[in-house]
């Protein structure tokens, strides 16, 4: 019951995509936040479906989608897909139906499942509504012969029930709206709402609703809001009956963050996202001064920073995966001996964490480059040492100083022959993970200029966003897709031409050309600032910084999907004997609260020779 009756919300939301896909423009006003309680935990909401449909095409990723070579490479799927023409029939009936509003709300999570209601507003006709919902309905008398379905009326409407056991799908039509939920008392309360111009008891009007999108765009496409108070409730429930300890100062943190918003934008060719934490009481913080900017080249396609805190503490989760990584369990020790602990991390680093991704047009693959803040010098080279020491049976990188910078560097082994590389001055603390990596950014650092400060596009996509106070990121996709499309590009197509299954439905000769695509393309930008009232997480481009980590996210699992389900299938086992250190194994170091550390690999037959560091006199800064 609960699978066909999510079934009906995600068929609102289809009809919200879908709609807005084809185009097709006219007025509506917004009321879903009106018709759905103040005690609302969670609520989705497309609020004008028709303006929202006339700004699409107008979107990088409609010119693309509309662009001739990608009209040809979709002919064939189209023609041969079964979903395809299923897809478009349903197309057809949302035409018919006209949708202006639709909405999502789960309003308790009490009892044994959590009350939910959507609705869409049509100005169609009423037989084309019942026309769109006549599958699920008959899904749902199919999975349960055994429910009744039931005629009843409320304030003068017909609402239509089916119940199985102690589960309830109740409908009905109110105006000009539809809605569906699973608990008949809030599908009244909700087609009362629909019939007043004002409501003091809906979301709409609670001060936390206000607060909380306030800082999102105005006119927005979408939004997501949900409030936390229950929520966390909740947790410390489970939590309690579960037996499971309960971190005091973890549950405080959370109960600080009173609702989060999230709303999306369509500006032109942009996309703007926006996401706020509502957590009153915080102190603001100066702009950040994205130091790590002197790393960047002309052909940097990635440029992210986080802020490091001058206070840290790994949490006890963290501590306990020590025993999984190696390396990790030794690093304690080695901090030890140089009078240093892990919780002086951020005394060691920061005030920033920068990430620097270089890709030249003539290149295969990128380069990449991490890059600390140093705070204090001398407990900066303790952490260093610690993590170059190498753990009882492992190896201990090479390292040489000169000119003030001293240089770091693990021996290179197997087919990659990566060599992670460090490089120590009195400001950054660089990793690169080769010698030519690192002496670029040795090379930079001591010209002293930030190049991406002269791309125009960036200057005008950091004006676009709030003053970082605690992240920042820029991502160039046109070069990103250029390098990144135009190398696999042959190889795709050798895969679909080499696959029996892709080629019926997708025609490897008319994969559309970089150009035709790439040119729709420009910088995307992310920054998350802290105010008083809370912190302000945005993004603008082409495809947001959230959308691209979604869609990569979502990409990686749809590839690894078949790898999962034969594992699953299989029997999937975990050998615990596997993740311990053996006797004489080498340990591969790890840098406390850094991402992407690298492994250092067994010792070579004869070591690598460290980087040639700079000339004495010259000092990067």
């Amino acid at each position: 019951m609960k699978k066909i009756f999510v079934g009906f919300f995600i068929l609102v939301a289809a009809i919200s995509v879908a709609f807005v896909f084809l185009k097709k423009a006219s007025t509506h006003r917004s009321r879903a936040a009106d018709l759905v309680p103040a005690e609302t935990i969670f609520f989705a909401n497309f609020p004008d479906l028709h303006r929202t449909a006339a700004r699409w095409p107008q979107t990088a990723l409609a010119l693309i989608w509309a662009e001739p070579e990608m009209q040809k490479f979709l002919e064939k799927p189209r023609s041969k897909a079964p979903g395809m023409k299923i897809w478009q029939k349903k197309l057809d009936q949302i035409v018919q139906v006209a949708p202006g509003e639709a909405f999502f709300a789960v309003t308790s999570i009490d009892g044994p499942q959590p009350k939910m209601i959507a609705g869409f507003s049509f100005s169609g006709r009423k037989a084309d509504v019942a026309a769109l919902l006549a599958e699920p309905h008959n899904a749902l008398k199919a999975a349960w012969p055994a429910g009744k379905s039931d005629l009843a009326t409320y304030g003068g409407t017909e609402i239509e029930t089916f119940t199985y056991q102690n589960q309830t799908v109740a409908e009905s039509f109110r105006g000009d709206w539809y809605f569906v939920s699973n608990d008949l008392d809030l599908l009244h309360s909700t087609m009362d709402a629909s019939s007043r111009e004002s409501n003091p008891n809906s979301l709409s009007a609670q001060d936390i609703f206000k607060q909380a999108t306030a800082p999102l765009p105005a006119a927005r496409d979408s939004l997501l809001f949900t409030q936390l108070g229950a929520l966390s409730e909740r947790l410390l429930s489970l939590m309690a009956a579960s037996g499971q300890a309960v971190n005091t100062k973890e549950i405080a943190d959370l109960k600080k963050i009173r609702a989060i918003a999230w709303g999306t934008k369509i500006e032109g060719s942009q996309m703007r996202d926006a996401i706020f934490l509502l957590c009153p009481g915080e102190k603001p913080k100066e702009a950040m001064p994205l130091n790590g900017a002197v790393l960047t080249a002309p052909e940097t396609v990635l440029y992210y920073v986080m802020g490091v805190p001058a206070k840290t503490e790994l949490p006890k989760y963290a501590m306990a995966l020590s025993a999984f990584i190696p390396g990790l369990q030794g690093m304690d020790g080695a901090l030890a001996a140089h009078g240093l602990a892990s919780s002086d991390f951020g005394k060691a680093f920061g005030p920033e964490f920068g990430t620097v991704m270089d890709w030249k047009p003539d290149t295969m693959q990128p380069s990449t480059l991490f890059a600390l803040d140093v705070r204090d010098a001398a407990k900066a080279k303790g952490f260093a040492d610690a993590f170059t020491s190498g753990s009882p049976g492992g190896v201990e990188w090479g390292r040489q100083e000169s000119g003030g910078v001293t240089i770091y560097q693990a021996p290179s082994e197997g087919i990659l022959a990566l060599s992670p590389t460090i490089a120590l001055t009195d400001r950054f603390f660089v990793i690169g993970l080769s010698p030519e990596t690192a002496r670029q950014g040795l090379a930079r650092l001591k010209k002293g200029q930030a190049a991406i400060l002269q791309n125009s596009a960036y200057q005008t996509a950091v004006k676009s966003v709030n003053p970082p106070t605690a992240g920042f990121g820029y991502l160039d996709l046109k070069s990103l897709f250029e390098r990144s499309y135009g190398t696999f590009r042959p190889y795709v197509a050798i895969l679909l031409a080499f696959s029996p299954e892709a080629g019926k439905y997708l025609d490897a000769t008319k994969l559309p050309g970089t150009e035709s695509i790439s040119k729709h393309l420009g910088p995307c930008v992310y920054s998350q600032s802290d105010s008083a009232e809370g912190t302000l997480m945005e993004s603008t481009g082409p495809l947001t910084f959230h959308q691209v980590l979604i869609g990569s996210f979502g990409g990686a699992l749809t590839a690894a999907f078949p790898m999962i389900e034969n594992a699953m299938a299989g029997g999937l086992k975990l050998d615990p004997s596997l993740l311990q250190m053996k006797p004489g194994s080498p340990a591969a170091p790890a840098l406390p609260a850094a991402p992407a550390t690298p492994t250092a690999p067994a010792p070579p037959a004869s070591p690598a020779p460290p980087v040639n560091p700079p000339a004495q006199g010259a000092s990067p800064q």
